[in-house]
């Protein structure tokens, strides 16, 4: 999917890619992460948004939870981190990170909610009466209030499967009026997923119906309660082509995750301003009736896999077209339809999210000034390995 902007962009982490495996410092099945370039990025993402008063909450759930890119991105000055679960979140209070928000996609589980609370999170997305009582009850025993926002899912709102959850408008009025018994608690944000999407017929980022209803919920809590909701989160596809966009949608808040790696479906377009950040490391394993199989255990389903670099006999890299992949098998392998020679190099970029593979995740920084260093190797759950 990024193979080709990857190409045109960022060569210097392709070749830096190729000597690591051939000099069998990196193995297959193993993401690059070019430090250089996923902090260029951020940069620039932090400072468009600071043009438009945005706070950005950053995603590490693409990069394999990773706390070490986490903390530059802190002191870089993001607002804290946005975890996707509470294990994610478990590995970034481990490492004393800034929490931001937490419980949008996963809700926090029952008996981890004391443990997070306790930790003091910027914000936390309630989807129920019973769990924002629960948040409320551990917030009051610590003498504190906790700050927390609802997800809203309207009629017109946009809903991924293994994401239907929120208050629905015809709930909100009587869930309000409960909610304000809850001392421990103070509601002050709205937010759902997602607000913004690549349209790929206009080549555009565009919003959703699902900001239309946030707008609505406001409305009917100011103008029914004495609650002024300040914090409107808007995320997905946030990235330096969009931040103005959530602006003008009356957004407070975004959540840049692969756009720090270059990696939305908007970079794809040659006068995207992020640059592609990884590359994922094979090598062919064998041949089987004229098609080779190289290493698997990054893939993901929705990553649009269809080529990759593979060594030559010369040494050079070219393209290979790669077969398609039911996500109902386990990607020991991953075919490509031509007879290549075992051993060699295998080289893709197409979109990930590292924290459901196997792959090592490798950071390198020096890259970009022809001097690579490994800063560590790290599992898609954020933790630092041997090497």
């Amino acid at each position: 999917m990024f193979l080709q902007n990857l190409i045109t962009k960022n060569e210097k982490l392709i070749t830096t890619a190729h000597k690591l495996h051939k000099d069998g410092i990196v193995l297959p099945d193993s993401y690059i992460i070019d430090l250089d370039t996923l902090f260029e990025n951020a940069q620039k993402i932090l400072r468009e948004a600071q043009k438009h008063n945005l706070h950005l909450y950053y995603m590490t759930k693409q990069i394999g939870r990773n706390p070490y890119i986490a903390k530059k991105l802190e002191t870089m000055g993001f607002d804290g981190f946005v975890a996707v679960d509470y294990k994610d979140a478990r590995i970034m209070m481990k490492h004393n990170l800034k929490a931001g928000h937490i419980g949008h996609l996963v809700q926090i589980p029952e008996a981890k909610i004391k443990e997070i609370v306790a930790y003091k999170p910027e914000i936390i997305t309630a989807y129920s009466l019973e769990k924002a009582k629960a948040i409320s009850d551990a917030a009051a025993a610590s003498g504190r209030i906790q700050d927390i926002m609802l997800r809203i899912i309207g009629p017109s709102s946009h809903i991924y499967e293994g994401q239907k959850a929120g208050t629905v408008p015809e709930e909100l009025y009587e869930f309000i009026q409960t909610l304000q018994n809850y001392k421990g608690v103070r509601l002050c944000g709205l937010t759902s997923f997602p607000c913004f999407l690549y349209d790929n017929q206009t080549k555009k980022i565009t919003a959703t119906k699902n900001i239309e209803e946030m707008h609505r919920a406001k409305e009917l809590i100011e103008r029914n309660f004495n609650i002024k909701i300040l914090h409107m989160n808007m995320p997905s596809v946030t990235s330096i082509e969009n931040l103005h966009m959530i602006k003008a949608a009356g957004g407070t808040h975004g959540e840049p995750g692969h756009a720090l790696t270059g990696t939305t479906p908007f970079n794809l377009h040659a006068d995207s301003v992020e640059k592609p950040a990884y590359i994922y490391v094979s090598e062919i394993s064998h041949v089987f009736k004229n098609k080779s199989y190289f290493f698997g255990g990054g893939y993901y389903a929705r990553g649009h896999l269809e080529q990759v670099l593979i060594e030559d006999g010369t040494g050079q890299l070219q393209k290979k077209e790669v077969s398609s992949f039911s996500p109902g098998n386990i990607d020991y392998y991953l075919e490509v339809n031509s007879k290549q020679s075992i051993g060699k190099t295998v080289l893709g970029c197409f979109r990930t999210q590292m924290f459901v593979t196997r792959s090592d995740i490798v950071l390198t920084e020096g890259i970009q000034s022809g001097n690579p260093v490994i800063t560590g190797i790290y599992t898609p759950e954020g933790i630092k390995k041997d090497f």
